[in-house]
């Protein structure tokens, strides 16, 4: 059979109108294993950085990063603070600016690709959007009616414009007891209700209602979707349609998970663009949605969605490697006493200790080896029992009924201070 053959005869495939011009058919099967391969990126993703965050739940030795220094929205968040005092808000690390310098520059290359084709909380919507197709079958899916769905496109951008301005005027990190990622990576947590109860429910919203309406966090909600489909309009790839071949079957519209009409336009400049081209995959005609740069035709660059998928990876793995072996992106995080080395005079009796390093998932005997408080002195002030100092910090504060960013931190700092001022030798220090 000839490659130059009438859309309407490819087997599968909406029927083209009478004055289409023929066209040569695309490999379907080619088509169905890049949108497999694109799928189980975003799946293995999805399942790696899980399993990073709950290894720091875990609180193995080796000490691995927590979910907020994986999250490039921290970068957003940071960024004030870091400019105006070169210091990073609590819990964001030096990884987070990396994560974000990464996005930024897979949005200039190829437009929200991080959406598309790394995000795992985008994985989680997709799985449950595959869920909703099965629902569904073969019925159209319902789209929210357009005089809701357009104001609430806007939503995005107050939650980034609101939680940015938040950040930077109280340098706390407040977005964290609403954030669904956050959430999700404290669902075995025992302060999950207490802390993260408004993530968790936004986490369930965002879930199930990328049942019915396909990814919806990220249509609605996302603060960091909406950073970078601003930035995205200055791409320099982008899905483009050559009309003389354009069959108008719709299966780019159908297939596109956040509803742009891509058989309406030339070129798609719309900033919900994810990049994940599952619309170039839909297409039935071969080169008639193609992810391109700018110009004419026969000049113009253009990639396979494979090759944007590699492009993709390349990037982030290249950025990582290359700041991971300089020391700016660390991936594990080091324990109070090797974060805080004594120094001073006052160093040989009690320890130097910054209680901004004193983190939740460490455990009491780790506070009280660094700081050489007694565990009677938590005992006297918390409640604590010498049974109970190998936990985690963060699951007797939830026992306990105190914060550890406040009450146990002040606590700390406090004792250091009398314990300074007494000149009291390590492990001699008695409660008041």
């Amino acid at each position: 059979m000839s490659d130059d053959i009438p859309a309407q005869a490819v087997e599968g495939e909406p029927p083209a109108p009478e004055s289409a011009t023929p066209a040569a058919r695309s490999d379907r099967s080619a088509r169905m294993r890049s949108r497999a391969i694109r799928f189980a990126v975003l799946v293995a993703g999805l399942l790696g950085i899980t399993g990073i965050g709950y290894i720091h739940q875990l609180g193995v030795p080796f000490k691995v990063v927590g979910v907020d220094a994986l999250c490039p929205f921290g970068g957003i968040e940071t960024l004030w603070s870091l400019v105006s005092g070169g210091t990073f808000v609590t819990k964001i690390a030096a990884s987070s600016v990396v994560l974000l310098v990464v996005t930024l520059v897979l949005a200039v290359v190829f437009r929200r690709s991080f959406c598309g084709y790394v995000c795992p909380l985008g994985a989680l919507q997709e799985i449950f959007g595959r869920l909703g197709k099965a629902i569904w079958g073969k019925r159209r899916r319902p789209e929210l009616p357009a005089a809701l769905d357009r104001p609430a496109r806007w939503l995005k951008y107050v939650v980034l414009v609101v939680f940015t301005a938040w950040t930077w005027t109280t340098a706390t990190l407040v977005i964290r007891p609403y954030d669904p990622w956050v959430a999700w990576m404290h669902l075995t947590s025992a302060e999950v209700w207490a802390d993260f109860a408004v993530g968790v429910g936004v986490l369930v919203v965002s879930l199930l209602g990328s049942i019915v309406y396909e990814r919806f966090f990220c249509k609605y909600l996302c603060p960091m979707g909406g950073f970078l489909g601003a930035i995205s309009r200055f791409s320099l790839f982008k899905v483009r349609r050559v009309e003389s071949t354009c069959i108008d079957c719709k299966a780019c519209d159908k297939a596109c998970p956040v509803n742009i009409k891509v058989s309406e336009v030339e070129t798609v400049e719309s900033p919900e663009c994810i990049d994940c081209n599952e619309c170039v995959n839909a297409c039935p005609v071969k080169d008639t949605l193609v992810v391109a740069t700018n110009g004419p035709v026969e000049t113009r660059r253009t990639l396979s969605p494979n090759k944007v998928l590699l492009a993709v990876l390349a990037i982030v793995a290249v950025l990582l490697a290359a700041t991971t072996a300089l020391g700016s992106f660390a991936w594990t995080m080091p324990g109070l006493a090797a974060a805080t080395p004594a120094t001073g005079a006052a160093a040989t009796v009690v320890p130097d200790v910054n209680v901004e390093d004193i983190k939740g998932s460490m455990t009491l005997d780790e506070v009280i080896a660094a700081t050489t408080i007694p565990a009677k002195d938590f005992e006297s002030r918390f409640g604590i029992k010498a049974t109970e100092t190998g936990e985690k910090i963060k699951d007797l504060a939830g026992t306990y009924g105190f914060d550890v960013h406040t009450d146990f931190r002040t606590f700390v700092e406090e004792r250091l201070a009398e314990m300074k001022a007494q000149s009291v030798a390590p492990g001699e220090a008695t409660s008041d």
